[in-house]
């Protein structure tokens, strides 16, 4: 089953890249009428949270603080794969496959699939050689 996930995931995202060109997750969420905010800590009841995807009206929250600490500490742990990624951008990628499947899409996943397939999307998407999934282990 992660695998069929991470294969919906990537396949999704080729529907973007053409000819080899990787568009921005911020222009393909533009182009969809997705708003992007900034705010600089989630509510105190979901510190560890870095984004979010709002659907009425689209909206994908980046919570700077979180996204920032978590740069910091992939650069104590010298993850050379992730320091050269852009992180807030990594975050838009996969809040974006959450407005893509939004209204059971893809069928009936569960939260735990829908994240699978998203890191997945965001991987594909931003051509990522380490899994998104791992940045929630490094925090």
């Amino acid at each position: 089953m992660a695998e069929e996930l991470d294969r919906l995931g990537r396949r999704v995202a080729r529907r973007f890249i053409a000819r080899g060109a990787r568009p921005s997750a911020c222009e393909i969420a533009r182009n969809m009428g997705v708003q992007i905010v900034e705010r600089e800590e989630p509510p105190p009841a979901q510190r560890g949270l870095r984004s979010e995807y709002r659907p009425d009206p689209p909206l994908i929250v980046l919570y700077r603080g979180p996204i920032e600490r978590l740069a910091a500490r992939v650069h104590i742990d010298q993850r050379f794969d992730m320091m050269n990624c852009d992180l807030p951008e990594v975050h838009i990628a996969h809040e974006l496959f959450h407005h893509i499947e939004a209204g059971g899409r893809f069928g009936a996943l569960d939260i735990e699939q829908v994240e699978r397939a998203a890191h997945a999307f965001a991987q594909e998407l931003l051509g990522l050689t380490f899994h998104p999934a791992e940045l929630s282990h490094i925090t």
